[in-house]
């Protein structure tokens, strides 16, 4: 390729910067404008990083103009090691913006998640994605289309056996997994494959089979990104980052494209980001939110180190504080104790009946409690007093006797707890919520 002049070149290079501006209208006018530049240089996409990574470096290297075509480009000097032309999170937030509708805390999420599959090894935690939907056409697909076209090593499959990834990864260890239609992988009853999911997320993750007779292990540790209608087993949740939550909306209620394989944009973003990952020097123990801790701290820890590098840190720890604030995949133990805490606190009771305790709980909106699987991914039922017990059992909090605070004749006593049971509980688990309070004293009685 012949470079066109000096001033083109810029030109080119200031148009292609604004792909990353945060006003839609703006990004649209700037593809539109590249590519009528493009096309009157007789330049294509394809062209656009040897004149991004040129322009970068000016100072040392002489160019021609395109109607002298027997000039060349010569280097006064080696070329340094080409860094990326563009904020490559800017751009990869654009390009998920420009084709999926999600929250920008999601976006921010997706794009960070994007990126550190092209350096997940520096860390000991790859953080799952999780992408669901309530029913089918809610653009779950479009998304891990999407991913796939921006990822490193991206390996998509909607039908696969446990054998398959991890002989692929232990092959491959750059591999990106990208899983859609899980739901039909009956990950419930598949301990196999959910083991692999699992152990992945950590480094040194593995899986022993016998091969020949010998003893072999064979790698899990790799990205995941996984998309399902309705919902995945509770340990996998917990290891994503967040949890995409997408939906379905009206025709004509959002503006977005529709997504082309074949859109050359994809291809400079990955050799940007290339050049991003083959440069980047990351915190390995960035600054932490305040709510985010354990699991969830671990799962953002690289994400918010990429952010950080690339100048956008605090919109990434807001994002990450307001994903990680209500998670269908926290642990169902500690659920039950903030949904006692809601409950004892609200209604001012110093101490509840078992049997009282399990109606309100079946009476919560969120039907968790309703069709309760048990540690083992049971058929769903309706979660009981034994079973209520066996959880509570697990921080020492036990059921007791008690009686009505003002116990009148002919008052029975019933099996149940106190508040004060619990205040050390929530004091460990459930450190956002309101502080325990006197209240009036009350009693559901036993139904």
């Amino acid at each position: 390729m012949t470079l066109p002049s000096t001033d083109t070149c810029k030109r080119i290079r200031k148009v292609h910067a604004l792909l990353g501006s945060s006003v839609p209208s703006e990004r649209a006018s700037a593809h539109e404008k590249l590519a009528e530049l493009l096309a009157k240089h007789g330049l294509t996409w394809n062209d656009l990083p040897a004149i991004l990574a040129v322009t970068e470096h000016l100072a040392d290297i002489t160019f021609t103009d395109v109607s002298d075509s027997t000039s060349t480009r010569t280097a006064t000097s080696p070329e340094p090691p080409e860094p990326p032309a563009v904020n490559v999170l800017d751009l990869v937030l654009a390009l998920i913006e420009r084709h999926v509708a999600i929250t920008p805390e999601e976006r921010m999420a997706v794009a960070l998640w994007v990126l550190h599959t092209w350096i997940f090894d520096q860390y000991s935690i790859t953080p799952r994605l999780a992408v669901l939907s309530p029913v089918r056409e809610c653009g779950k697909t479009t998304l891990v289309a999407l991913i796939k076209l921006l990822v490193a090593e991206p390996y998509i499959n909607d039908d696969i056996t446990s054998a398959f990834i991890y002989q692929q990864i232990t092959r491959s260890p750059r591999t990106t997994l990208l899983i859609d239609e899980a739901d039909n992988l009956g990950l419930l009853s598949n301990r196999v494959l959910r083991a692999i999911f699992n152990s992945g997320h950590r480094r040194g993750g593995s899986i022993g089979r016998s091969v020949g007779g010998v003893p072999t292990q064979f790698s899990t540790f790799a990205p995941l990104v996984i998309a399902a209608i309705g919902t995945l087993p509770l340990p996998l949740l917990g290891r994503a980052a967040a949890v995409i939550n997408m939906q379905r909306f009206a025709p004509g209620a959002i503006q977005i494209q529709r997504l082309d394989d074949a859109d050359p944009s994809f291809a400079v973003a990955r050799d940007e980001i290339r050049k991003w990952a083959s440069m980047c020097s990351l915190a390995q123990d960035p600054d932490m939110p305040p709510s985010l801790r354990n699991r969830a701290a671990d799962n953002w820890r690289v994400l918010l180190a990429i952010a950080d590098d690339l100048g956008h840190g605090e919109t990434a720890r807001s994002a990450a504080a307001k994903l990680c604030a209500y998670r269908p995949d926290e642990d169902p133990s500690v659920v039950l104790l903030a949904n006692i805490q809601n409950m004892l606190l609200s209604g001012g009771l110093d101490r509840i009946a078992s049997s009282a305790l399990v109606e309100a709980l079946l009476g919560l909106d969120d039907g968790l409690w309703n069709e309760w699987r048990g540690p083992h991914d049971r058929l769903p039922h309706k979660l009981t007093q034994g079973e209520l017990a066996q959880m509570l059992g697990r921080f020492h909090i036990r059921p007791r006797t008690i009686w009505p605070p003002y116990r009148q004749p002919g008052d029975r006593s019933s099996r149940g707890y106190y508040r004060h049971q619990f205040e050390d509980a929530w004091r460990a688990y459930c450190p956002a919520a309101t502080p325990t309070q006197p209240g009036r004293v009350k009693y559901l009685r036993k139904a």
